[in-house]
């Protein structure tokens, strides 16, 4: 089935790695980077499945850091929520329509948003929104206005 396999891929094995580290990463004090995307903090239609993960990322990940914190373990947690990246795959699946042409001119290039993770996971970052203008803000908003957000034309 393709939804299982989906989440066995994008969730489950997140979860049993950072599970199977655990003990390596309390001995060293060490850090976790989890990449999520901002439909994992705001809900986009035609994303469905996608957004599952993310969502699912954030929970588990977002608890696991309480945990750890609870427990006075020096093991630290940061969550990457990405906006649109401009991938090879994003371009080939959205420079066939207006709407998608349109997103790709405000997708942020590889090479700053790996460093954007690359500074957030050294600094111990809790969360690392990249671009910050569009991610975070979209998410805060989201936290006091919910239907205001769900009404933005997030389709591409």
């Amino acid at each position: 089935d393709f939804f299982v396999d989906f989440l066995n891929i994008n969730l489950v094995s997140y979860v049993r790695l950072a599970s199977l580290a655990l003990p390596l990463l309390k001995e060293s004090s060490g850090h976790i980077v989890v990449v999520s995307a901002i439909n994992g903090k705001v809900p986009v239609p035609n994303l469905t499945w996608h957004s599952t993960v993310k969502f699912g990322l954030d929970g588990f990940f977002s608890s696991l850091r309480v945990e750890l914190m609870k427990a006075q373990q020096d093991v630290s947690v940061t969550l990457a929520i990405l906006g649109l990246v401009k991938t090879p795959q994003a371009v080939e699946m959205l420079q066939n329509t207006e709407k998608g042409r349109e997103a790709l001119k405000m997708a942020v290039p590889i090479d700053e948003t790996a460093m954007a993770i690359i500074r957030g996971g050294a600094a111990r970052a809790r969360e690392v929104y990249y671009p910050a203008a569009l991610c975070w803000t979209l998410t805060k908003l989201r936290a006091i206005f919910p239907t205001v957000v769900e009404k933005i034309d997030f389709d591409i």
